[in-house]
Protein backbone atom coordinates (compact mmCIF):
# COMPACT_ATOMS: atom_id res chain seq x y z
CA UNK A 1 0.00 0.00 0.00
CA UNK A 2 3.02 2.24 0.85
CA UNK A 3 4.26 1.38 -2.42
CA UNK A 4 1.30 2.53 -4.09
CA UNK A 5 0.76 5.53 -2.14
CA UNK A 6 4.11 7.02 -2.88
CA UNK A 7 4.09 5.90 -6.53
CA UNK A 8 1.22 8.23 -6.74
CA UNK A 9 2.37 11.07 -4.82
CA UNK A 10 5.36 11.16 -7.12
CA UNK A 11 2.87 11.19 -9.92
CA UNK A 12 1.36 14.64 -8.59
CA UNK A 13 4.41 16.19 -7.94
CA UNK A 14 5.67 15.34 -11.22
CA UNK A 15 2.67 16.99 -12.45
CA UNK A 16 2.50 20.22 -10.04
CA UNK A 17 5.99 20.81 -11.52
CA UNK A 18 4.61 20.40 -15.18
CA UNK A 19 1.84 23.31 -14.33
CA UNK A 20 4.50 25.37 -11.96
CA UNK A 21 7.22 25.53 -14.91
CA UNK A 22 4.42 26.72 -17.22
CA UNK A 23 3.01 29.09 -15.25
CA UNK A 24 6.54 30.50 -14.64
CA UNK A 25 7.64 30.10 -18.00
CA UNK A 26 4.45 32.09 -18.93
CA UNK A 27 4.55 34.84 -17.17
CA UNK A 28 8.63 34.96 -17.78
CA UNK A 29 7.53 35.23 -21.10
CA UNK A 30 5.28 37.92 -21.09
CA UNK A 31 7.78 40.10 -18.47
CA UNK A 32 11.01 39.48 -21.35
CA UNK A 33 8.31 40.83 -24.00
CA UNK A 34 7.23 43.77 -22.23
CA UNK A 35 11.12 44.37 -21.00
CA UNK A 36 12.29 44.35 -24.42
CA UNK A 37 9.67 46.91 -25.99
CA UNK A 38 7.73 44.36 -27.90
CA UNK A 39 5.32 44.42 -25.86
CA UNK A 40 2.65 46.89 -24.01
CA UNK A 41 2.51 46.68 -20.73
CA UNK A 42 -1.31 48.18 -20.60
CA UNK A 43 -3.18 46.32 -18.05
CA UNK A 44 -6.35 47.27 -16.64
CA UNK A 45 -9.21 45.81 -14.05
CA UNK A 46 -12.03 43.97 -16.00
CA UNK A 47 -14.53 46.27 -16.69
CA UNK A 48 -17.42 44.04 -17.38
CA UNK A 49 -16.46 40.59 -15.38
CA UNK A 50 -19.36 38.70 -16.87
CA UNK A 51 -18.13 38.14 -19.46
CA UNK A 52 -15.25 36.77 -18.18
CA UNK A 53 -17.01 34.04 -16.72
CA UNK A 54 -19.55 33.76 -19.60
CA UNK A 55 -16.10 32.91 -21.91
CA UNK A 56 -15.64 30.33 -19.61
CA UNK A 57 -18.62 28.57 -19.59
CA UNK A 58 -18.13 28.94 -23.59
CA UNK A 59 -14.86 27.26 -23.26
CA UNK A 60 -16.73 24.50 -21.34
CA UNK A 61 -19.30 24.22 -23.34
CA UNK A 62 -17.18 22.91 -26.14
CA UNK A 63 -16.29 19.94 -24.35
CA UNK A 64 -19.76 18.99 -25.16
CA UNK A 65 -19.56 19.47 -28.68
CA UNK A 66 -16.33 16.67 -28.31
CA UNK A 67 -18.44 14.54 -26.80
CA UNK A 68 -21.29 14.59 -28.84
CA UNK A 69 -18.69 13.91 -32.48
CA UNK A 70 -16.96 11.57 -30.64
CA UNK A 71 -20.60 9.48 -29.99
CA UNK A 72 -21.02 9.60 -33.63
CA UNK A 73 -17.66 8.42 -34.72
CA UNK A 74 -17.74 5.15 -31.87
CA UNK A 75 -21.62 4.37 -32.17
CA UNK A 76 -22.06 5.56 -35.50
CA UNK A 77 -18.94 5.00 -37.48
CA UNK A 78 -16.94 2.03 -35.64
CA UNK A 79 -20.13 0.73 -33.93
CA UNK A 80 -18.75 -0.07 -30.86
CA UNK A 81 -21.58 1.79 -27.80
CA UNK A 82 -20.45 4.40 -25.97
CA UNK A 83 -23.17 6.53 -23.93
CA UNK A 84 -22.66 10.75 -24.96
CA UNK A 85 -22.38 11.44 -21.54
CA UNK A 86 -19.38 8.99 -20.71
CA UNK A 87 -17.61 10.44 -23.78
CA UNK A 88 -17.86 14.22 -22.45
CA UNK A 89 -16.17 13.02 -19.14
CA UNK A 90 -13.59 11.13 -21.46
CA UNK A 91 -13.13 14.49 -23.18
CA UNK A 92 -12.77 16.60 -19.83
CA UNK A 93 -9.92 14.19 -18.65
CA UNK A 94 -8.40 13.97 -21.85
CA UNK A 95 -8.06 18.27 -21.75
CA UNK A 96 -7.21 17.99 -18.47
CA UNK A 97 -4.22 15.73 -18.94
CA UNK A 98 -3.12 17.63 -22.35
CA UNK A 99 -2.92 20.65 -19.89
CA UNK A 100 -0.44 18.81 -18.11
CA UNK A 101 1.59 16.95 -20.96
CA UNK A 102 4.47 18.85 -22.65
CA UNK A 103 3.44 18.58 -26.71
CA UNK A 104 0.20 18.91 -28.20
CA UNK A 105 -2.29 16.44 -27.05
CA UNK A 106 -0.22 13.30 -26.52
CA UNK A 107 -1.02 12.64 -22.81
CA UNK A 108 -4.41 13.57 -23.37
CA UNK A 109 -4.83 11.14 -26.21
CA UNK A 110 -3.37 8.30 -24.68
CA UNK A 111 -5.80 8.86 -21.72
CA UNK A 112 -8.99 8.18 -23.74
CA UNK A 113 -7.71 5.38 -25.64
CA UNK A 114 -6.76 3.41 -22.89
CA UNK A 115 -10.22 3.85 -21.00
CA UNK A 116 -12.18 2.78 -24.08
CA UNK A 117 -9.81 -0.10 -24.48
CA UNK A 118 -10.87 -0.48 -20.57
CA UNK A 119 -14.33 -0.62 -21.76
CA UNK A 120 -13.75 -3.46 -23.74
CA UNK A 121 -13.00 -1.38 -26.94
CA UNK A 122 -10.34 -2.53 -29.27
CA UNK A 123 -7.39 -0.81 -28.54
CA UNK A 124 -6.59 -0.12 -32.26
CA UNK A 125 -10.25 1.11 -33.05
CA UNK A 126 -9.97 3.55 -30.53
CA UNK A 127 -7.17 4.94 -31.69
CA UNK A 128 -8.56 5.14 -34.88
CA UNK A 129 -11.80 7.20 -33.65
CA UNK A 130 -9.50 9.37 -31.45
CA UNK A 131 -7.26 10.50 -34.14
CA UNK A 132 -10.30 10.82 -36.52
CA UNK A 133 -11.85 13.24 -34.21
CA UNK A 134 -8.43 15.23 -33.80
CA UNK A 135 -8.14 14.93 -37.90
CA UNK A 136 -11.69 16.25 -38.47
CA UNK A 137 -11.21 19.22 -36.13
CA UNK A 138 -7.71 20.39 -37.87
CA UNK A 139 -9.16 19.91 -41.54
CA UNK A 140 -11.82 22.36 -40.17
CA UNK A 141 -9.68 24.61 -38.16
CA UNK A 142 -7.23 25.32 -40.88
CA UNK A 143 -9.90 24.91 -43.52
CA UNK A 144 -11.23 28.37 -41.95
CA UNK A 145 -7.81 30.04 -42.02
CA UNK A 146 -7.31 29.04 -45.59
CA UNK A 147 -10.99 30.36 -46.55
CA UNK A 148 -10.13 33.92 -44.60
CA UNK A 149 -7.08 34.57 -46.62
CA UNK A 150 -8.45 32.69 -50.00
CA UNK A 151 -11.86 35.54 -49.37
CA UNK A 152 -9.51 38.32 -47.88
CA UNK A 153 -12.41 38.29 -45.17
CA UNK A 154 -9.74 39.41 -42.80
CA UNK A 155 -5.82 39.50 -42.97
CA UNK A 156 -4.15 36.29 -42.10
CA UNK A 157 -0.83 36.28 -39.93
CA UNK A 158 1.60 35.23 -42.25
CA UNK A 159 3.29 32.57 -40.43
CA UNK A 160 -0.06 31.35 -39.65
CA UNK A 161 -0.88 30.41 -43.02
CA UNK A 162 1.82 28.92 -43.93
CA UNK A 163 0.96 26.67 -40.66
CA UNK A 164 -2.55 25.86 -41.59
CA UNK A 165 -2.02 25.17 -45.36
CA UNK A 166 1.11 22.39 -43.78
CA UNK A 167 -1.50 20.46 -41.30
CA UNK A 168 -3.90 20.88 -44.15
CA UNK A 169 -2.14 18.93 -46.35
CA UNK A 170 -0.64 16.54 -43.71
CA UNK A 171 -4.26 15.65 -42.29
CA UNK A 172 -6.37 15.34 -45.49
CA UNK A 173 -3.99 12.37 -46.44
CA UNK A 174 -4.76 11.09 -42.70
CA UNK A 175 -7.97 12.01 -43.32
CA UNK A 176 -8.01 9.52 -46.32
CA UNK A 177 -5.84 6.55 -44.41
CA UNK A 178 -8.65 6.63 -42.29
CA UNK A 179 -11.48 6.63 -44.28
CA UNK A 180 -9.90 4.11 -46.73
CA UNK A 181 -9.11 2.12 -43.53
CA UNK A 182 -5.45 1.67 -44.26
CA UNK A 183 -4.61 3.94 -40.76
CA UNK A 184 -6.54 1.02 -39.09
CA UNK A 185 -4.25 -1.73 -40.54
CA UNK A 186 -0.77 0.49 -39.88
CA UNK A 187 -2.30 0.80 -36.18
CA UNK A 188 -2.64 -3.29 -35.47
CA UNK A 189 0.52 -4.03 -37.12
CA UNK A 190 1.95 -1.57 -34.42
CA UNK A 191 -0.15 -2.41 -31.37
CA UNK A 192 0.98 -6.36 -32.16
CA UNK A 193 4.70 -5.40 -32.62
CA UNK A 194 4.58 -3.44 -29.00
CA UNK A 195 2.94 -6.34 -27.33
CA UNK A 196 5.35 -9.22 -29.07
CA UNK A 197 7.95 -7.05 -27.99
CA UNK A 198 7.00 -5.68 -24.15
CA UNK A 199 4.80 -8.39 -22.56
CA UNK A 200 3.37 -6.22 -19.87
CA UNK A 201 2.00 -4.17 -22.96
CA UNK A 202 -0.19 -6.81 -24.19
CA UNK A 203 -2.04 -6.72 -21.00
CA UNK A 204 -3.37 -3.20 -22.12
CA UNK A 205 -3.37 -3.41 -25.55
CA UNK A 206 -7.24 -5.17 -26.90
CA UNK A 207 -6.61 -6.40 -30.68
CA UNK A 208 -9.55 -8.39 -31.95
CA UNK A 209 -8.92 -10.80 -34.97
CA UNK A 210 -10.17 -10.27 -38.44
CA UNK A 211 -11.15 -6.12 -37.55
CA UNK A 212 -12.67 -4.13 -40.05
CA UNK A 213 -11.05 -0.87 -40.18
CA UNK A 214 -12.22 2.47 -41.48
CA UNK A 215 -15.76 4.31 -41.04
CA UNK A 216 -19.47 3.31 -41.47
CA UNK A 217 -20.28 6.99 -42.20
CA UNK A 218 -23.23 7.99 -44.55
CA UNK A 219 -22.65 11.53 -46.07
CA UNK A 220 -24.54 13.01 -43.75
CA UNK A 221 -22.25 11.78 -40.82
CA UNK A 222 -19.57 13.32 -41.95
CA UNK A 223 -21.18 16.80 -43.30
CA UNK A 224 -22.44 16.23 -39.23
CA UNK A 225 -19.28 15.34 -37.67
CA UNK A 226 -17.40 18.78 -39.73
CA UNK A 227 -20.85 21.49 -39.49
CA UNK A 228 -20.73 20.79 -35.07
CA UNK A 229 -16.39 21.28 -35.36
CA UNK A 230 -16.87 24.24 -37.21
CA UNK A 231 -19.64 25.30 -34.63
CA UNK A 232 -16.67 24.27 -32.16
CA UNK A 233 -14.19 26.89 -33.34
CA UNK A 234 -16.99 29.16 -34.09
CA UNK A 235 -17.58 29.19 -30.14
CA UNK A 236 -13.87 29.02 -30.14
CA UNK A 237 -13.76 32.64 -31.66
CA UNK A 238 -16.98 33.42 -29.59
CA UNK A 239 -14.52 32.97 -26.33
CA UNK A 240 -12.04 35.61 -27.69
CA UNK A 241 -14.54 38.24 -28.19
CA UNK A 242 -15.97 38.11 -24.69
CA UNK A 243 -12.42 38.06 -23.59
CA UNK A 244 -11.89 41.65 -24.97
CA UNK A 245 -15.53 42.63 -24.24
CA UNK A 246 -14.84 42.14 -20.33
CA UNK A 247 -12.78 44.91 -21.15
CA UNK A 248 -14.86 47.16 -22.93
CA UNK A 249 -12.94 45.97 -26.07
CA UNK A 250 -15.08 45.48 -29.54
CA UNK A 251 -13.79 42.72 -31.23
CA UNK A 252 -15.84 40.85 -34.19
CA UNK A 253 -16.70 37.22 -34.36
CA UNK A 254 -14.41 36.83 -37.69
CA UNK A 255 -11.66 38.24 -36.17
CA UNK A 256 -12.20 36.18 -32.45
CA UNK A 257 -12.25 33.11 -35.12
CA UNK A 258 -8.58 34.20 -36.39
CA UNK A 259 -7.40 34.84 -33.80
CA UNK A 260 -8.14 31.70 -32.29
CA UNK A 261 -7.54 29.58 -35.13
CA UNK A 262 -4.05 31.42 -35.62
CA UNK A 263 -3.28 30.68 -32.18
CA UNK A 264 -3.69 26.92 -32.04
CA UNK A 265 -1.91 26.17 -35.50
CA UNK A 266 0.95 28.22 -34.22
CA UNK A 267 1.22 26.26 -31.42
CA UNK A 268 0.57 23.11 -32.56
CA UNK A 269 3.59 21.70 -31.45
CA UNK A 270 5.05 22.64 -27.84
CA UNK A 271 7.69 21.78 -25.96
CA UNK A 272 6.03 22.55 -22.36
CA UNK A 273 2.75 21.60 -20.98
CA UNK A 274 -0.25 24.33 -22.29
CA UNK A 275 2.10 25.82 -25.36
CA UNK A 276 3.79 27.79 -22.31
CA UNK A 277 6.08 30.75 -23.83
CA UNK A 278 5.45 29.51 -27.14
CA UNK A 279 1.72 30.84 -26.96
CA UNK A 280 2.62 34.04 -25.69
CA UNK A 281 4.73 34.46 -28.73
CA UNK A 282 1.63 33.25 -30.57
CA UNK A 283 -0.75 35.71 -28.79
CA UNK A 284 1.86 38.89 -29.76
CA UNK A 285 2.70 38.31 -33.10
CA UNK A 286 -1.33 37.51 -33.78
CA UNK A 287 -2.32 40.66 -32.01
CA UNK A 288 -0.07 42.97 -33.84
CA UNK A 289 -0.89 41.41 -36.79
CA UNK A 290 -4.12 42.50 -36.91
CA UNK A 291 -3.33 46.11 -35.01
CA UNK A 292 -4.32 44.86 -31.27
CA UNK A 293 -1.28 44.82 -30.09
CA UNK A 294 -2.13 47.23 -27.13
CA UNK A 295 -4.39 44.61 -25.24
CA UNK A 296 -1.65 42.18 -25.41
CA UNK A 297 -0.95 41.96 -21.56
CA UNK A 298 -4.47 42.11 -20.63
CA UNK A 299 -5.82 39.35 -23.33
CA UNK A 300 -2.89 36.94 -22.55
CA UNK A 301 -3.49 36.97 -18.88
CA UNK A 302 -6.76 36.48 -19.08
CA UNK A 303 -6.81 34.20 -21.98
CA UNK A 304 -4.73 32.13 -19.68
CA UNK A 305 -6.69 31.79 -16.83
CA UNK A 306 -10.04 31.21 -18.63
CA UNK A 307 -8.14 27.74 -20.91
CA UNK A 308 -5.36 26.87 -18.82
CA UNK A 309 -5.68 27.90 -14.72
CA UNK A 310 -9.46 27.29 -14.45
CA UNK A 311 -9.58 24.05 -16.57
CA UNK A 312 -6.79 22.80 -14.57
CA UNK A 313 -8.73 23.13 -11.45
CA UNK A 314 -12.81 21.99 -12.74
CA UNK A 315 -11.29 19.26 -15.12
CA UNK A 316 -9.59 17.49 -12.14
CA UNK A 317 -12.15 15.22 -10.77
CA UNK A 318 -13.28 13.83 -14.12
CA UNK A 319 -9.63 12.93 -14.54
CA UNK A 320 -9.53 11.49 -11.43
CA UNK A 321 -12.67 9.36 -12.09
CA UNK A 322 -11.07 8.02 -15.17
CA UNK A 323 -7.53 7.41 -14.22
CA UNK A 324 -9.02 5.88 -10.89
CA UNK A 325 -10.91 3.19 -13.21
CA UNK A 326 -7.83 2.51 -14.85
CA UNK A 327 -5.74 1.95 -12.07
CA UNK A 328 -8.60 -0.61 -10.67
CA UNK A 329 -8.40 -2.35 -14.07
CA UNK A 330 -4.74 -2.35 -14.20
CA UNK A 331 -4.04 -3.83 -10.24
CA UNK A 332 -6.69 -6.83 -11.64
CA UNK A 333 -3.81 -7.78 -14.03
CA UNK A 334 -1.37 -8.00 -11.50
Amino acid sequence: MSRRNSISSEDWKRDLLFVFISIVTIIITIIVLIKSGLAKAIYEVPKYPIYLLLSELVYVMQLFLVGVRLSIIFNRGIKYQVSTVELIKIAAAQTFASLLVPGFYVGGEAVSIAYLTNKGLPTTRATEGIVLRYTIDTLTLTSIVLVFYLLGIVVVPYIALIMAALLFIAYAVLFISIVSAKLGKYIERLFRFISSRFRIASNFIIINEDEVYGMNFNFVDYVTLFLISVLQWVLSGFNVTLIFNAFGVHVGLITGILISSSYIVLTYISLLPGSAGIGELANLYILDNLGLGNYYLIYDVWFRIITYVVPIVIFMPMFLSITRRLTISRKSFQ
